[in-house]
């Protein structure tokens, strides 16, 4: 994972409005966040337009709670950012998939909170 973001296709005010959605989520639910981290073609800055494919580490949680975070942090995000396509991974430790982990070598940390 690269850990610069100045190359980001990301204002500041979408890069603090991500950080406050997820703040706002997790604070509802209850669930606790290490990292998020963008990917896809907005850590390309010779590319243009696109959504923001974003993966938040959580730490261990069952599954319903982050389903249930899942729901309340697409609608901070639309409330933070407007209506954007967002693609959302929660990576929480649970799941059997290789796509977080693709996600994570390929993409850019935008903030730790470890």
């Amino acid at each position: 994972m690269k850990t610069a973001a100045t190359n980001l296709r990301l204002t500041p005010s979408e890069r603090d409005g991500i950080r406050a959605a997820v703040q706002k989520a997790c604070g509802e639910t209850g669930a606790v966040w290490r990292r998020i981290v963008v990917f896809g073609s907005r850590t390309d800055p010779n590319r243009r337009g696109g959504d923001i494919d974003l993966l938040v580490e959580l730490e261990p949680a069952r599954p319903a709670d982050t389903f249930r975070l899942n729901q309340r942090l697409r609608m901070a995000l639309e409330d933070e950012l407007g209506e954007q396509r967002i693609d959302l991974v929660l990576d929480d430790g649970n799941a059997d998939s290789v796509f977080p982990t693709l996600a994570r070598e390929t993409g850019v940390e935008l903030w730790s909170n470890t």
